[in-house]
């Protein structure tokens, strides 16, 4: 009969102290990294860990140590080092500590050459005859910041572009005429993959010499000479909200459906101006690398020969770009938000409209286009986004004259 009691007893503690034990949370320490392409002794680290994590300490195998989730260590010379996270928690009745290693290789990285042509037309410039033009190429590299310039060159020979020395990594590449030039009126400046703006530019990867990057401008719409004048001031946003004037920026001036006639830059004050332009619609905007450009349309007639004292606003995101009209539609709805396969729109007009919908990734590049056209009323549309990774993206919705554009978040999970 003891035996008995002194079972039973063993048995309900034993469950009690199991029950009582703390239940620990799991976590795993783990970590990635990235050489900085302008400095190759720094090292940018990521941490991918995995659980409720309050703590995260790093050694660095160089003497030195930090306390923090991302760190960026810059090492003292080239070679080996062994990297050591260690992660836990602050919560004293369920603990949670792991730590990884991992060796990693500081050396110098591989540089790698980039040319190629510049072409006007069906020939490249001065090639095979001087055309009398001269060109510049700028190459923009991306960074943990977003786009960063870093190299510039003028050219004429045979219109070939040379870049020495380029660490690996993407790339955009952007060429054009100088101002100088005898075609610079009738070619606008293209990035690689032949296109007008930076949103629709293919991304140049490079892990090798490549001599063959060769890019087509884009050819101007013909324009017969007027008495019209369009002038203004290109402006871009600074970190406070505030803009001031924009130097040697990029205006285009367009058709009523975008379509470019001819491009300017702007003066050390900001102002750009178009001369001998006929009556008719046109659009003004701007083209920036990695800036977003207000747009702005204009009607020149018998009445209003010119347009004087434009304000063209240049921003560092496409959320901040202005509206000046008030006849967009009464609502537009983006849902699901968070969104898994379908993205869908409900879209409430009040009159017949073309709608054209583009989708973007935070630096901006352009990756879905769709165009619909509907009577007025209310109108629900679907869009496939589960190819996109995960991330945060822009959505513009507009009309086919952007007389109204509406601007939304999405977060793909």
């Amino acid at each position: 009969m003891n035996r008995r009691i002194i079972l039973i007893f063993s048995l309900c503690f034993s469950a009690l102290w199991t029950f009582a034990q703390p239940i620990g949370k799991n976590c795993e320490a783990s970590f990635t990294y990235l050489q900085d392409q302008g400095n190759h002794l720094i090292v940018n680290f990521t941490n991918t860990s995995t659980g409720d994590i309050t703590d995260f300490f790093w050694d660095f195998g160089d003497g030195s140590t930090f306390h923090g989730e991302d760190p960026s260590h810059a090492f003292p010379y080239t070679g080996e080092f062994t990297i050591c996270l260690s992660i836990s928690n602050a919560d004293t009745l369920n603990p949670c500590s792991d730590s990884t290693c991992t060796t990693v290789r500081v050396d110098i990285l591989p540089q790698y050459n980039i040319g190629g042509l510049l072409f006007a037309g069906t020939f490249p410039i001065n090639n095979p005859l001087s055309t009398g033009d001269t060109a510049f190429a700028y190459l923009y590299r991306f960074e943990q910041a977003g786009l960063i310039a870093v190299d510039s060159i003028f050219f004429d020979t045979l219109g070939y572009f040379w870049f020495m020395g380029v660490t690996e990594g993407k790339y955009f590449l952007k060429t054009g005429l100088t101002e100088s030039s005898t075609r610079f009126s009738g070619y606008l400046p293209a990035y690689h993959g032949d296109c007008l703006l930076w949103t629709d530019a293919d991304t140049l990867i490079v892990n090798q010499n490549v001599y063959n990057v060769n890019i087509y401008m884009v050819k101007g719409k013909p324009m017969t000479p007027g008495a019209g004048m369009i002038h203004g001031n290109l402006l871009i946003e600074q970190s406070n909200g505030g803009t001031i004037p924009m130097e040697k920026g990029q205006v285009i001036l367009a058709d009523a459906s975008g379509i470019p006639y001819q491009c300017t830059y702007s003066n050390p004050s900001g102002e750009f101006t178009f001369g001998q332009i006929p009556q008719g619609e046109y659009q003004i905007f701007g083209e920036y690398t990695a800036r977003f450009s207000q747009k702005i349309d204009l009607l020149l007639d018998e009445t209003s020969p010119n347009a004087d004292s434009l304000e063209l606003k240049l921003y560092a995101s496409i959320s901040g770009i202005d509206d000046p009209h008030s006849n967009q539609p009464a609502n537009v709805t983006v849902f699901p938000n968070p969104v898994g396969s379908l993205l869908k729109l409900q879209i409430k007009l009040n009159e017949p409209e073309q709608v054209k919908v583009n989708i973007y990734n935070h630096m901006g590049q352009h990756l879905v286009t769709d165009e619909w056209k509907f009577p007025s009323g209310n109108f629900q549309q679907e869009i496939d986004v589960s190819y996109l990774p995960p991330a945060i993206y822009l959505i513009t919705i507009q009309n086919s004259h952007s007389h109204w554009q509406v601007i939304k978040k999405f977060v793909k999970k």
